[in-house]
């Protein structure tokens, strides 16, 4: 049997395919004369692309305290936190290695280079105060900085047999020392630093000197006028003091 597919005589496909396109004609013609309006005339960005005075502020990053963070996580990686140390190796490669309070050692590193005048005063013993974010730390890149800076890690004693791991007394001591992270400090967040010259007491020309404590050989009357006092006992009663502030001979036994 023969199938074939043949159009109708009363067919009125041309009669719909004319209306269709009289139809786009004139919408397009409509378009060209009155405008569309869902086509902007340029393209805006930021607050001219339609925000205005409606977009919310910028809100400023949160800064962490690093001791709350411990221990460290790769989810920390990346964020600003707020760090004081005390330093205990001297600047090098812009690099320096510190201590917190918690007794956490850490490497610190200023980047890009800041001044030179920013790491005046800044030695071991410093006090260091910087915003800085948490990256990453190969054990290789460790090894290079610690052998830089001259800082030794405490490694565990020799095994025996195989098999044999380090006491807990080491595991503890080794959790102080973060190797896979440092700190990245920009040149803004250096806030402070503190010498070990500004740590230690004002002994100049301009200054006090510390009184020095009264030892069991001066007298009452020595101790009152170091003290800035008016000693009352008589001169004669001075020289009996004195000698009675001296340490009686200890009498030794006959051989």
């Amino acid at each position: 049997m023969d199938i074939r597919l043949v159009r109708g005589r009363e067919s009125r496909v041309w009669l719909w395919t004319g209306m269709l396109a009289g139809l786009s004609l004139l919408v397009l013609v409509s378009a060209y004369v009155f405008g569309d309006r869902t086509m902007s005339a340029k393209k805006m960005v930021g607050a001219a692309a339609g925000f205005g005075s409606d977009r919310t502020p910028v809100l400023p990053m949160q800064t962490d305290e690093f001791e709350s963070l411990l221990p460290l996580d790769t989810r920390e990686l990346g964020r600003l936190v707020h760090m004081t140390a005390t330093t205990q190796s001297v600047v090098r490669g812009n690099s320096v290695w510190v201590r917190t309070p918690s007794g956490r050692r850490i490497l610190v590193r200023f980047e890009p280079d800041p001044d030179a005048s920013a790491f005046r005063g800044m030695g071991p013993g410093s006090r260091l105060d910087v915003n800085g974010y948490l990256q990453k730390l190969s054990r290789a890149e460790l090894e290079l900085w610690t052998d830089t800076l001259g800082v030794v890690i405490p490694r565990p004693t020799p095994g025996v047999k195989f098999g044999d791991l380090p006491d807990s007394g080491f595991a503890k001591i080794d959790s102080l020392f973060i190797k896979d992270f440092y700190l990245s400090v920009r040149p803004e967040g250096l806030r402070a630093v503190r010498s070990t010259t500004q740590l230690r007491p004002d002994t100049s020309a301009g200054a006090a000197a510390p009184m020095p404590l009264p030892t069991l050989t001066d007298s009452a009357a020595a101790v009152g006028a170091a003290l800035g006092e008016t000693s009352s006992v008589p001169a004669g009663a001075q020289g009996a003091a004195r000698d009675s502030a001296r340490p009686e001979p200890v009498p030794q036994a006959p051989r």
